[in-house]
């Protein structure tokens, strides 16, 4: 048995949505469990040893790359803009002050380290002067709205994937809410990867027929979600849980916001996120990219 991690995001639902398709049509695949989560969360089980693949946070790829194996051509990156990273402020970025608090999702990894690239690299902040306080998480590493009380338009604070989504709708007027792919685009002119699909070495050993069966239906999973979004869309809009998203945003949301790939031009943007962690002393080394 295989304990695959599930993101619980929109961004990754029409890849899932076809390898569940195939497992029912095909019983080799029925070696696959799935476990549900928040990426902090599938962080947090894939490093444990509770599950054995994940489509997890590029940045623990980066803490973990050593005990780690990557699938080729699978990722979770934006094209340009992406609408589920979001950095909501009253003001400006370019009118941050030392001692500035930035409220943090407790949901993110990728996404913060990825702030703070930003807000030292291109925006020449010294991070010393900024406070990121991490928000108080439920048991499953969710964002707890309940017990994390934001004085809405006054404080500044980074959401990910359906909070991003859902809050972006919602923002006071003159807020500004900065998309932080299309803020790395910007600079850079690359594509932003913020997960990829990351299996522990030891699993990998162990199972190595049973993963290699199982890449094969991430790609051809991965190419009818491409061709399928609208399939896709249909039937994940009938819950009342994705009340906060039409269709057509939706849509939009998967053919011009999200890549899957893990190509020339993916790469490179990992590779230059990693030159930038490391220049600016978030992480202490350049990970190898430990394709199966």
């Amino acid at each position: 048995m295989i304990r695959i991690g599930e993101i619980n995001y929109l961004n990754v639902y029409p890849i899932y949505y076809f390898l569940k398709k195939e497992i029912k049509s095909n019983p080799e695949l029925n070696f696959l469990e799935f476990v549900l989560g928040t990426p902090a969360f599938l962080n947090r089980e894939l490093k444990a040893g509770n599950i054995d693949i994940s489509p997890s946070s590029s940045f623990y790829y980066i803490l973990n790359f050593k005990s780690s194996y990557i699938f080729r051509n699978l990722s979770i990156s934006s094209k340009k803009r992406v609408k589920s990273i979001y950095l909501f402020t009253p003001k400006p970025i370019e009118d941050f002050r030392m001692g500035e608090i930035l409220r943090i999702t407790p949901e993110t990894l990728t996404s913060l380290n990825l702030l703070k690239v930003l807000l030292a690299e291109f925006y020449k902040f010294d991070l010393s002067g900024f406070k990121f306080i991490i928000s108080r998480p439920n048991e499953k590493l969710e964002f707890d709205s309940e017990s994390n009380n934001y004085e809405t338009g006054k404080e500044i604070f980074l959401h990910i994937g359906n909070n991003a989504l859902k809050f972006s709708k919602h923002i006071p007027k003159d807020y500004f809410a900065y998309d932080l792919a299309d803020l790395w685009y910007k600079f850079t002119g690359y594509p932003f990867v913020f997960a990829l699909f990351i299996i522990r070495k030891d699993s990998y050993d162990m199972n190595k027929k049973e993963f290699d069966i199982l890449y094969e239906y991430f790609i051809k999973s991965k190419e009818k979600a491409v061709s399928g979004f609208k399939e896709a869309a249909l039937s994940v809009l009938k819950p009342d849980e994705y009340e906060f998203i039409s269709y057509e945003e939706l849509m939009d949301y998967w053919t011009e916001c999200l890549n899957f790939n893990f190509g020339g031009e993916e790469i490179k943007g990992f590779n230059l996120y990693c030159d930038l962690l490391y220049k600016n002393r978030l992480i202490s080394y350049i990970p190898a990219l430990n394709f199966v």
